[in-house]
């Protein structure tokens, strides 16, 4: 029975080795919707065959707590804006179809506005405020400009000795063109008294424009800016050119609410006011690269061998994607390349860790892959590149076989002879030999036994009649050497 049990394991063996070791398949994206993946500047939208696609996210402004006095997303409903400095009031509706960046804009239709006050000191419309440098900007769609459209007001009152004045700004349609209005804003020392309008190009209807003031204290400059280019230009100054004399604009006593959208129809996105005058605003929907990292993807073993990974991918005009893939068979050191990932950055610094897909040669081993992706825009279209899924194909590098059968015979000096068939798998270069004194725990002195090359090997100093277990692993020779499974367990009495 034993010859032929172990016969029958040979041909088993044999017939396992026979057949092609036949490649993997897995896919980041499609199915799993791209789960687990880090994303930097990216997000999901319906792409090919009901999948998600990734594709850069629209510009959208962020907070600077030292700089940032307003800031609107008009994403979601809220009780402040999102620097914290204003209390809002008033809601207008939001719009989710119709926006410029983020997820959503307002939406105005003549009866509603938004309405602000002041709550932290320090905020540029806070009771006795001495503003500097400051840039006010906002997206808007209007439906049919025309006058009596509001889009900015605020009014205040200021005291001068024993004398009160009133303050106000306004920004509204005349001649479907927005006019700034600064009454008593701007003062000399000795006057508050001051009245600076500036007015830009026509407006269109039905369509998105960037809007920029922005006011330089330096040299009093006020300058309105359409879509990044400038549309008109003027000095609050005593010359009204540029010169040292310089009007600055302040808040007087009792500032009042600051109302946006007032009689207006149409919708509004991303309004700002910063404390300082901004020399550059991107006014593309996409103006920055995003990245994405998979997880540690486990390929089950060791020096598990890349056959080809393919993208799908949409690259309208200039945008595009690049992808790179990581390789290792340290599940710690795939973890710490994955957590120190800061996408380009991290492709320039390590050209030789982070390969792109286009090669994959007799170095793509490893039972751990990181995948990365750079998408870019095409910043001439302002268009975005898409990703589909990532797909790998890979061969498993399973572990060799091990012995199929082991005996022993007693030697006359005490000692235990062992022999057993070698391994099928034709890269097996030693064994490792495991015993100890319970079935299963190979927990004993010299455990386990190195033999290299040979099917036999000669133990010595067992006590006798104490019963002893052994097993035995084959391994293969390479730099990352692989073990079998252990050989089925025979137990002896010396």
């Amino acid at each position: 029975m034993k010859i032929k049990h172990t016969l029958y394991l040979l041909i088993l063996q044999t017939l396992i080795l026979t057949v092609p070791l036949s490649a993997e398949r897995l896919i980041l994206g499609g199915d799993d919707d791209w789960q687990g993946t880090e994303l930097s500047n990216l997000k999901l939208i319906p792409g090919k065959g009901g999948f998600m696609d990734l594709v850069l996210k629209r510009t959208e402004l962020q907070t600077n707590r030292d700089t940032t006095d307003i800031l609107l997303s008009f994403n979601n409903q809220a009780q402040s804006d999102l620097s914290g400095n204003y209390l809002i009031s008033e809601h207008p509706e939001y719009n989710r179809r119709y926006f410029k960046s983020g997820n959503g804009s307002a939406t105005f239709d003549r009866e509603n506005s938004m309405r602000l006050k002041a709550g932290s000191k320090g905020s540029l419309f806070y009771p006795f405020t001495d503003w500097e440098d400051f840039t006010i900007e906002f997206w808007l769609y209007p439906a049919n400009p025309r006058e009596g459209e509001n889009i900015i007001q605020w009014k205040g009152l200021g005291r001068d000795g024993g004398e009160i004045y009133s303050q106000s700004i306004n920004c509204h349609f005349l001649n479907r063109r927005l006019v700034w209005s600064f009454s008593n804003i701007f003062q000399m020392p000795d006057s508050p008294e001051s009245f600076y309008e500036i007015s830009g190009d026509p407006v269109l209807p039905r369509q998105w424009n960037h809007h920029m003031l922005r006011y330089d204290s330096r040299t009093g400059m006020l300058e309105y800016l359409i879509n990044g280019q400038p549309s008109a230009i003027i000095y609050t100054t005593d010359s009204g050119d540029e010169s040292s004399t310089v009007f600055t604009p302040r808040v007087g006593d009792e500032p009042g609410e600051l109302i946006l959208g007032s009689g207006f129809t149409g919708f509004m996105d991303e309004f700002r006011i910063e404390r300082r005058f901004v020399e550059n605003r991107s006014t593309k929907k996409h103006d920055q690269p995003g990245y994405g990292i998979s997880p540690v993807l486990d390929l089950k073993f060791t020096d598990s061998r890349i056959n080809d990974i393919a993208s799908v991918e949409t690259r309208p005009g200039n945008s595009a994607v690049f992808a790179y893939y990581l390789t290792t068979n340290s599940l710690l050191e795939a973890e710490e390349k994955r957590s120190s990932f800061q996408g380009e950055q991290t492709i320039l610094n390590s050209p030789d860790e982070w390969r792109p897909l286009s090669e994959i040669d007799s170095r793509s081993r490893g039972r751990y892959l990181l995948l990365s992706f750079l998408l870019f825009p095409d910043m001439k279209n302002d268009e975005s590149p898409g990703l589909s899924f990532l797909e790998v194909d890979y061969t498993p590098s399973l572990p060799p076989l091990p012995p199929a059968y082991i005996h022993s015979r007693r030697l006359e000096d005490g000692k235990l002879r062992l022999d057993w068939n070698p391994s099928a798998s034709p890269e097996v270069e030693g064994y490792l030999l495991y015993f100890g004194e319970n079935p299963g725990e190979y927990i004993y002195p010299g455990s386990p036994l190195k033999i290299e090359k040979e099917n036999y090997t000669v133990i010595d100093g067992l006590s006798p009649f104490k019963q002893y277990f052994f097993a035995i692993k084959s391994y293969t020779g390479s730099d990352n050497p692989r073990y079998s499974d252990f050989s089925e367990e025979i137990s002896i009495r010396p």
